[in-house]
């Protein structure tokens, strides 16, 4: 076996597999057809959920000296504003805002994760060939042969893993296209908001970049091509914005589709699939960067459980229900955005109508902001409850008194039993990480154990007085892990009176 998994791909998704992976200690080897790292910036929003992910690899600080917070998005139509939704509501998460930061210094950062890991991108490999069997998988990249225990498709939407499997990439491409100049704009236009201009002829939308750039994108007329795009884009902005929006410079542009596919399987024997190469949607609400970061993170912890024999193969199985879960939920809700961005006639005036009453009553920044965050996401599970945590939902990252926030327990990649106003029912031998808190803190208002998987989720929840759900909780709860195979110690043991 010439390595343990084998990463093809080395985006945001596969950078994120293999940091992951590597830093628990399972031999991962990562290529990439291109010849070097991707220099284009793609998607520009980082959401809360993703960014808590990055977080825990150390970049919480980077990110944040690189990044442009947005603290608000403003919709409009007939250049009148009809709504506007504030992000700085959000609550539960270190990262009260999404950040804008161009894919590719958002890939930089997760580069540089991989390298402090002890990991390495090998450019120019391109996979032209996978079997499978019971022990294994062959990989021939670029004419060499390669042996490994596990392949993770993170190759993008035109992925060659998926197409060597035959697995079956069904959905339908949007009619128009769309166009797109970074650069700096001269515009009164507030930098740390998103702006939607909306009508019949099709969408605006200028988001903020750091360092003071501007994105501006949006639908193309009929006849638009890749050769004209400064152009186009100058056109549609003063077709559609209401105020002067002047483009001065150019850092970047681009011409592209948008799909909305999902692969009719994201596991196939030994092989997985990840991130675009699994699923592919509109760019509306900033989602896919996101989606994809997270398939990556809660595949590889599994993944390595499983290599280990912590988990059994099951775990996977599971890992493709859930995020097969989210990415239809994403596919769906990004489509009615954008389609809501080019609806007329009666449906526009509804629209309108429905968004400021929306507004006004504050339901948009209740509803929103958390959902487009992918915060109140919560997997399809089974199990009792403690107030707000249960199986499947997201355990809130929320400021302790003692200092610190509780998914600092997470960083060392391990489940944390978090044991809430009372004593642990558990033997000593049988627990992870462990944690001692004040039920409210949570928003619990009785005694209970909650188990937390090591991206977030609670996977059981128990009150005191409930053996039969301690004894299930109980049946989940991992042995406690081999400290040679983890990069970074457990952290301090969190207690509050």
């Amino acid at each position: 076996m010439d390595s343990e998994a084998l990463v093809v791909g080395a985006g945001p998704t596969g950078l994120m597999m293999a940091t992951e992976l590597i830093r628990r200690r399972i031999d991962t080897r990562i290529v990439d057809r291109a010849a070097r790292r991707n220099p284009h910036a793609k998607a520009i929003i980082l959401q809360p959920r993703a960014l808590e992910v990055m977080a825990r690899l150390g970049l919480e600080d980077r990110i944040r000296d690189a990044a442009l917070p947005v603290v608000a998005a403003n919709y409009y139509t007939h250049g009148r504003r009809i709504a506007r939704i504030n992000f700085r509501g959000l609550k539960g998460s270190r990262f009260d805002t999404p950040l804008s930061l161009p894919q590719n210094e958002t890939e930089g950062l997760l580069l540089e994760a991989l390298h402090e890991a002890g990991g390495q991108v090998e450019y120019g490999h391109r996979l032209t060939a996978l079997t499978q069997d019971t022990g294994g998988v062959d990989a021939t990249l670029s004419d060499t042969d390669h042996r490994t225990g596990r392949l993770l498709g993170c190759d993008g939407a035109h992925s060659a893993v998926r197409e060597q499997l035959g697995v079956a990439f069904d959905g339908p491409t949007y009619p128009q296209s769309f166009v797109l100049v970074d650069g700096a704009w001269d515009t009164p236009l507030a930098h740390a908001e998103a702006h939607y201009f909306m009508g019949p002829t099709g969408v605006l939308v200028v988001v903020g970049l750091p360092g003071g750039c501007v994105r501006v994108f949006g639908s193309a007329p009929e006849g638009a091509t890749p050769e004209n795009v400064e152009e186009t884009v100058r056109a549609i902005a003063a077709e559609r914005c209401p105020v002067p929006l002047e483009l001065t410079s150019v850092t970047g542009a681009g011409h592209f589709q948008v799909h909305r596919k999902l692969a009719n399987r994201f596991r196939d024997g030994r092989v997985l699939l990840a991130g675009d190469a699994a699923h592919v949607h509109s760019p509306a609400g900033g989602q896919g960067l996101n989606t994809s970061i997270q398939d990556a993170h809660e595949a590889a912890w599994r993944l390595a459980d499983v290599i280990r024999g912590r988990l059994p193969e099951a775990a996977l199985a599971a890992w493709e229900r859930e995020r097969a879960h989210v990415a239809h939920a994403v596919v769906s809700d990004t489509d009615r955005q954008t389609r809501l961005w080019t609806w007329g006639g009666w449906r526009e005036r509804t629209r309108n109508l429905a968004a400021a009453a929306a507004e006004h009553s504050g339901v948009l920044d209740r509803v929103l902001p958390p959902r487009f965050a992918q915060m109140d996401l919560r997997y399809p599970a089974e199990g009792p409850s403690l107030g707000p945590l249960g199986p499947g939902a997201r355990l809130p990252d929320v400021q302790l008194p003692a200092g610190g926030r509780t998914h600092d327990l997470l960083r060392d990649g391990q489940h944390v039993l978090l044991v809430l106003s009372g004593r642990t029912p558990f033997a000593e031998r049988d627990l992870p990480v462990c944690a001692y808190l004040d039920a409210r803190t949570l928003g619990v208002r009785r005694p209970g154990a909650v188990l937390v998987r090591p991206d977030g989720v609670v996977a059981a929840a128990a009150a005191l007085t409930d053996r039969a759900a301690l004894s299930r909780l109980e049946q989940l709860l991992p042995a406690r892990p081999d400290t040679s195979t983890t990069t970074t110690p457990p952290p301090a043991v969190a207690h509050e009176e």
